[in-house]
């Protein structure tokens, strides 16, 4: 699969309502001699407001259909010159007719001529900028979303290849004071980072020093039994209690032995540490 075939749209319609009301309430506002709150107990200003609301929405969403129609047969990255031309044609030049076909409409309800008012003057270059706006912020959002698209493979790809390693460690030597212990590794609760040292806690609550890098500790282990839930700790399946939603598609771990700090999971890693947890 390439990675503008992952692009089924970008669920944003608060965004173009958004975006659309705030148009509206500019386009209304221009010139007007009102303040906002004079403006809010205005009738008059309801009245323009609504049909204004509707001709913006229906533009930007003009222009999100055919970026997502775009997306999937002119990727931004394998078609890059026929996209760019593409783009500044249908979802901005053609947006920009529409614009002026919809207020000419608008006009003509109330018996006027749009060739006789303001309207291409000042309203219309206000319109064409937000169309110019909304083609940029798509813009962005594709390649941010192929950039996320990119670090979720390198990260799938990077498990895989623990998986395939035989050399998985069964002992760690730990140290206490001025002994250094054999750990067998099924009594390892997480390897953890605290300040500038890194420890390993065991299912009986103690505490040991490894002079190991977490990431020297990850190539090591057994992936089906361990997972890197974030920079600070590597999690034993057998330690995970339970995990609660978070805002943003952050995860919160509870585990065994109790922790100082909460473990946070992510965006990033939570795909990965779900489907490791449901085994």
């Amino acid at each position: 699969m390439t990675l503008h075939e992952k692009s089924k749209g970008y669920n944003d319609v608060w965004f173009r309502i958004i975006i659309a009301l705030v148009a509206a309430h500019i386009i209304v506002a221009f010139g007007a001699k009102e303040t906002f709150f004079q403006l809010l107990i205005s009738w008059i200003y309801y009245r323009s407001l609504l049909p204004s609301f509707l001709i913006a929405f229906l533009l930007i969403s003009e222009v999100y259909i055919v970026t997502v129609r775009l997306d999937k047969h002119f990727a931004w990255n394998t078609h890059t010159v026929q996209r760019i031309g593409l783009q500044l044609l249908l979802g901005t030049v053609l947006p920009s007719i529409s614009a002026f076909l919809l207020a000419t409409i608008y006009f003509g309800a109330f018996g006027y001529n749009i060739l006789d008012t303001y309207y291409l003057q000042f309203d219309f270059p206000v319109i064409v900028i937000m169309i110019i706006l909304v083609n940029v912020y798509y813009f962005a959002f594709y390649f941010y979303r192929q950039w996320q698209l990119i670090e979720s493979r390198i990260a799938n790809t990077t498990v895989t290849v623990k998986d395939e390693n035989p050399k998985d460690k069964e002992v760690f030597v730990v140290q206490k004071g001025a002994k250094n212990i054999p750990l067998p590794i099924e009594t390892v609760s997480y390897f953890y980072k605290d300040g500038d040292y890194n420890f390993v806690r065991t299912v009986e609550r103690e505490d040991f020093v490894i002079p190991q890098a977490l990431d020297e500790v990850q190539q090591k282990l057994p992936t089906k039994h361990f997972f890197r839930v974030n920079r600070q700790m590597i999690v034993n399946f057998r330690a995970c209690r339970h995990f609660e939603p978070l805002e943003f598609g952050k995860l919160k771990l509870i585990v065994a032995p109790e922790t100082k700090e909460p473990v946070i999971i992510s965006q990033k890693r939570a795909k990965g540490f779900k489907e490791w947890i449901e085994r």
